[in-house]
């Protein structure tokens, strides 16, 4: 350790400690497979980090082949309908949207005489 390093030397000692427990009692490596473990942090390729290691790790739990999956005919009759049937009230909104709007704005219209919208009735259209 050098003087710049000093600070660090609690955290190290608990670190080290952390990374024992962890590599023993968790992992369950023995004291003959400590001594054949060695840390890196260059490949030749580049550094190494904890993302990395990550990465890696989390590549064991992608399958390793694909599955594909067949939808029954009573699911897809089922989705179908369910989807035509939310079509279907979407559809039946609009046009009740659109109804009530030209019915309005008839009605607007009707009720003047020269059909010039003044601008408070415009506001209501």
């Amino acid at each position: 350790m050098t003087p710049d390093n000093e600070q660090h030397k609690r955290g190290l000692c608990f670190d080290a400690w952390y990374v024992w427990l962890l590599l023993t009692h968790a992992i369950g490596f023995t004291e003959d497979d400590l001594k054949r473990l060695s840390f890196v942090n260059t490949f030749p390729t580049g550094k190494v980090g904890w993302t990395l290691g990550y990465m890696i790790n989390q590549t064991n739990y992608i399958p390793a082949e694909y599955r594909e999956q067949i939808l029954k005919q009573n699911k897809f009759i089922g989705w179908l309908t369910a989807s035509l049937i939310i079509a279907l009230i979407t559809f039946i909104f609009l046009l009740l949207t659109c109804y009530i709007y030209c019915k309005k704005r008839s009605t607007i219209i009707t009720n003047n005489k020269n059909h010039y919208l003044r601008p408070n009735d415009q506001e209501m259209a």
